[in-house]
């Protein structure tokens, strides 16, 4: 793929400039296509979803790309190409990728103690059902990139992510109210839900990631990430926020309700905002805005072992590891089973990794790595098939799951159809 993917949305209403005049050796026949864009129209038929884009490239090439309904109900604007969206925690593996350029570099050793570089985290604390005790073990760079530092979400349950909730430490919904390192430091006085390194727990880690990077390299987050990831990848309409000049391309953010309506979120602080101003605190977690198009160039570098056009983002080694289970047997067979993952997966740097396929598995391959987002947003790369998918809608359910757009959208890429 060109440098830029300056044609990557192209219309898949011309197949074959897309790729599938080899059809035989694509994954994407026909009849797949079909139960596509049954599956896109279906969603944003029932209500729940306003829009949606849907975009597939097998082979470094589009072969499946629609949009579909709006990106602003109140005044129908519809989705294209060009729709910035919340990638809200597919900002994650950007993080990631960011971080490895320190290990590329030899500038860190993921197994160090973060206290090396942030002290504020030497003498942590654990929640345990007797009370409040000291931690034995110290946190590492590689627990926080596994989700297994023991740090937690305010938005989560439990009595941990209470004291989250008291102490108002919920990065997203503080973004524009104070400074990473502010956030961080009051992260380190909250105790922890288990002891690093022994299971795995969605949370803050990301944050604490975004200040090593600005610890080490000496520059903001936001300045380092565009210099190694995004201005290298042309990931020119990713940032942490939506310039003046782009506020009329940002779809809009909406919340599904129990009763299954829809209402707009856009404003609220618990979302973020309005991601119309530039935060103080660049979270790597969930603060970046982008399109489609730029999120495909970063799938396609990782399918392409770090490189990009002429430049070697990363190098193989760094991906090896991100793309690579990282929990070994102590974590059991369900890992991430508070996430709704089952057996079969596991779990690499900043993203999930499928080890294996058991009976009742989600649609998949052995060996895909991706994440999802908090508005129904989600990503993935299959090597085995040279594959990497994206599905994109503005939408936040209230039981903090997601719609059912992605879940269809694999289902047509990997179950059986007809006519094949």
């Amino acid at each position: 793929m060109a440098a830029g993917g300056t044609a990557l949305l192209a219309s898949c209403a011309s197949l074959e400039t897309a790729g599938l005049g080899g059809a035989e050796t694509r994954r994407l026949t026909p009849a797949r296509i079909e139960a596509l864009d049954a599956a896109v129209t279906q969603q944003v038929g029932t209500g729940e979803i306003p829009g949606a884009l849907v975009v597939i490239a097998e082979g470094g090439e589009v072969t499946y790309s629609r949009s579909m309904g709006f990106a602003s109900l109140e005044d129908q604007r519809p989705v294209t190409e060009d729709t910035l969206f919340r990638f809200y925690s597919m900002t994650k593996p950007i993080t990631c990728a960011t971080v490895m350029t320190l290990y590329d570099d030899g500038l860190i050793d993921l197994d160090t103690p973060i206290s090396k570089y942030l002290p504020e985290f030497s003498e942590m604390s654990v929640r345990t059902e007797a009370g409040i005790v000291p931690a034995t073990r110290p946190i590492t760079i590689r627990h926080l990139m596994t989700h297994t530092s023991g740090l937690t979400y305010a938005i989560l349950p439990g009595p941990v992510q209470a004291d989250y909730a008291a102490a108002d430490v919920f990065a997203i919904e503080n973004r524009t109210s104070e400074t990473l390192e502010a956030h961080v430091r009051r992260l380190a006085r909250l105790p922890l839900v288990a002891e690093p390194g022994t299971v795995w727990n969605y949370g803050e880690s990301m944050g604490v990631l975004g200040r090593l990077v600005e610890v080490v390299s000496g520059k903001s987050f936001g300045a380092y990430m565009r210099e190694r990831i995004l201005a290298p990848l042309s990931m020119d309409d990713t940032g942490f926020y939506v310039p003046p000049e782009k506020r009329e391309r940002l779809a809009e953010l909406y919340h599904l309700s129990q009763d299954r309506t829809l209402s707009n979120a856009q404003d609220q602080a618990v979302y973020g905002g309005s991601y119309l101003e530039k935060p103080l605190l660049e979270y790597g977690g969930a603060g970046l805005v982008g399109t489609a198009s730029d999120y495909m160039n970063f799938a396609q570098m990782l399918l392409a072992a770090g490189r990009f056009g002429d430049a070697q983002v990363l190098s193989s080694e760094a991906v090896t590891m991100m793309t690579s289970n990282q929990l070994d047997a102590s974590f059991g067979d369900a890992p991430l089973a508070a996430s709704g993952r089952g057996e079969g997966t596991g779990f690499g740097l900043c993203g999930y990794v499928n080890t294996a396929r058991p009976p009742g598995a989600a649609p998949g391959a052995i060996g895909e790595y991706g994440w999802s987002g908090w508005a129904s947003t989600a990503f993935w790369i299959d090597p085995q098939n040279d594959l990497a998918g994206l599905v994109f809608t503005q939408v936040i359910p209230d039981d903090i799951g997601s719609v059912a757009l992605s879940s269809s959208v694999r289902e047509a890429v990997y179950n059986p159809v007809k006519g094949e």
